[in-house]
């Protein structure tokens, strides 16, 4: 039997899709399994990935131009991308399949850029919950950039200039049973993945 893929992106997804009475299973199957379309805010984002993991040397990458003020508070830390990639198989035919933006020998680090920065939102999600047991490390860290805005045109160089404002670091750290709550959620994304995964693809293969 060909395993079950899910990606750590899925899990938070699934979760506040279940918790919301307003979406139905066929929306929340669309979301998880329909066809990926990239947002401005997604482009912008895996932009500036592209600078932090190039090391800060250049702050134009994809028609972007970021700008850092000289008064932006906090310590960076960049680590290294060794693998990128990393695969675990968290039940018996379900592989969790994950994307790590950077590590340390005992850190796995994630960059964001976001209009606003939601703290609970970080410490609820099962991302580093996940990337923590799959890399078997103790110690995760959010770092965050917060943004001004997203412009809707470009500059006259054709660039999209995005403003850094603010940056946080939210770290968070194993704990016992940890893992088993990332199992469980994969166990039940799972199940609904058995069931309207099949569905939504040939909807899409019809379409």
């Amino acid at each position: 039997m060909t395993p079950i893929r899910l990606s750590v992106t899925m899990l938070d997804t699934y979760v506040s899709g279940m918790q919301n009475d307003e979406v139905t299973s066929e929306e929340l199957a669309q979301q998880l399994f329909g066809e990926f379309k990239q947002s401005p805010a997604m482009a912008a984002g895996t932009a500036f990935h592209n600078i932090l993991e190039n090391g800060l040397i250049q702050l134009i990458q994809d028609n972007y131009k970021f700008t850092l003020p000289n008064d932006l508070n906090g310590t960076l830390e960049l680590g290294s991308v060794r693998e990128r990639k990393y695969e675990w198989e968290i039940l018996p035919g379900v592989v969790l399949v994950g994307k790590i933006d950077a590590e340390t020998a005992f850190k796995v680090i994630d960059h964001k850029l976001t209009a606003q920065f939601d703290q609970d939102r970080y410490m609820d999600s099962l991302q580093w919950r996940a990337y923590l047991a799959m890399r078997k490390k103790c110690h995760f860290a959010y770092q965050v950039f917060e943004h001004a805005g997203l412009p809707a045109v470009p500059n006259e160089h054709g660039l999209y200039e995005i403003l850094i404002k603010k940056y946080h670091v939210l770290e968070q750290f194993a704990y016992k049973g940890m893992a088993e709550e990332v199992r469980e959620v994969a166990y039940d994304l799972a199940e609904f993945a058995r069931v309207w995964k099949p569905i939504v693809r040939n909807e899409m293969a019809q379409a």
